[in-house]
């Protein structure tokens, strides 16, 4: 078999090409070969910026179809193949034929020119799935393995001036058998980008393939998984990366952790009944199932599009024996009103806002008529500026069951919570988390200790 380096080499990246690219790719044809008998490096100069890196690819994709090339790995010039690369793909493809295309582990050097492994990339990646499951730059880089007739087929696009690369890996994933394998192919050197005008920046870059990712997430289920010290990882349904709430599992970690464990400190009840006002995807359901052991959650959510993930989440999560549906689908209230829902923010889904229309697809009902005789111990409430009309709707209930009563506040609100809906329910706020247009008050009565 023939492999094929190929290389653009684009403004000031010519010295580079020549002082450590090339020789990191003699050294190791030199040092193993692996399954191939022969290596073609295709250096692609653009170094006066006329072409475009991926009109150069394509064309050294071209030419080396014509040549008889069996796979192509892309390195650009500023990067370092290792030694055993080509040894090291053929202990994957010796192990694995059917795959077309392979990537190895993200490996940078670092500020010493050592190299360093990027944390928290997966070592492994089998589907297209779990391919759109990472943060694109800790999946997978433009160094790897692809067979020519693949790579040839589906080339770049060269109206791109950035994020081309992410459009390739994503066609290839939805396309063909691909891999990301614990390997290191090459080395990427961070900061050496070229110059020239078809150059672009990391955060022009970022902004692609954000877009791109997101349109790739509408056509799969794909998942994001974090531990949080349970017996098993939580899995939340991810559908836009840009989201804030989504954004924060793609990190690891639940949105709004450090007011979730204030809350923690104040709930006394060992498996506490929960209603969770504006619900949205579930972020908040699932860690009072995981970490308070909510014995049962009423999930009130009346936004069709927060709704199908919030059941979703549910499901993921095995939470359903400790849900009680009947709030989900509708809004809370003073009373029984219909609204519509506006979503000004496509990536914030939870500042979804009900506005008033006597024709709209959403009702309403007060707390006090959704749970009945039902025991409360906790309710958190985040209504987007409603929320004074959903504690108006809970006063039997807030009066009968004296619970814990997280709250989200719009700033014009906040003396109406604190000085009159407080001081005539019995409250006192016992903690807070400030933000920007609005104050999150944690509410306990006041004869509690």
């Amino acid at each position: 078999m023939i492999c094929a380096i190929i290389t653009p080499i684009g403004p000031g990246h010519e010295t580079l090409f020549q002082q450590v690219c090339a020789p990191s790719v003699a050294q190791a044809e030199a040092w193993n070969r692996g399954p191939f008998a022969e290596i073609r490096h295709y250096a692609m100069d653009d170094t006066q910026g006329r072409h475009g890196r991926s009109a150069r690819r394509n064309e050294a994709l071209q030419r080396a179809q014509a040549e008889g090339v069996d796979w192509v790995f892309f390195l650009d010039a500023d990067d370092i193949l290792t030694p055993n690369a080509f040894e090291a793909f053929g202990r994957v493809i010796e192990a694995e034929p059917d795959l077309e295309a392979v990537w190895g582990l993200i490996c940078t050097l670092d500020s010493g020119g050592e190299p360093q492994l990027r944390e928290g990339q997966p070592e492994r990646i089998d589907t297209r799935e779990a391919f759109l499951s990472v943060q694109p730059y800790n999946a997978v880089q433009i160094g790897g393995f692809f067979r020519m007739a693949l790579a040839a087929r589906v080339g770049f696009d060269t109206a791109m001036d950035t994020g081309e690369d992410y459009k390739f890996y994503c066609q290839l994933w939805a396309e063909a058998r691909c891999a990301k394998r614990p390997e290191i192919f090459f080395v990427n050197q961070r900061g050496q980008h070229s110059t020239g005008p078809r150059s672009a920046t990391g955060a022009d870059w970022a902004r692609s393939v954000q877009q791109q990712w997101k349109a790739q997430l509408a056509e799969v289920t794909a998942w994001a998984e974090f531990d949080d010290g349970g017996e098993a990882p939580v899995r939340m349904r991810l559908t836009n990366p840009g989201d804030l709430i989504q954004a924060s599992y793609l990190q690891g970690r639940y949105f709004e952790t450090d007011s979730l464990e204030k809350l923690k400190k104040l709930i006394e009840s060992p498996a506490p009944r929960i209603v969770e006002v504006g619900a949205n995807i579930g972020n908040h359901v699932v860690w009072y199932a995981r970490h308070l052991g909510a014995s049962k959650i009423y999930p009130v959510e009346p936004n069709p599009e927060a709704l199908a993930l919030l059941d979703a989440n549910i499901a993921a999560n095995g939470l359903s024996d400790v849900i009680d549906r009947r709030g989900m689908g509708l809004g809370a209230g003073a009373g029984e009103g219909r609204f519509v829902a506006e979503t000004a923010d496509a990536d914030n889904l939870g500042a979804t806002r009900l506005v008033a229309a006597e024709d709209g697809g959403i009702e309403t009902r007060s707390l006090d008529a959704l749970l009945g005789e039902d025991r409360v111990d906790f309710i958190k409430i985040d209504a987007e500026g409603m929320e004074l009309e959903v504690l108006d709707g809970a006063a039997e209930l807030i009066a009968r069951d004296r619970p814990v009563i997280w709250v989200e506040v719009l700033r014009p609100n906040v003396m109406g919570f604190v000085q009159n809906w407080c001081r005539k329910a019995g409250y006192r706020v016992a903690d807070s988390t400030p933000y920007r247009n609005t104050m999150d008050y944690f509410a306990v009565p006041k004869d509690r200790p």
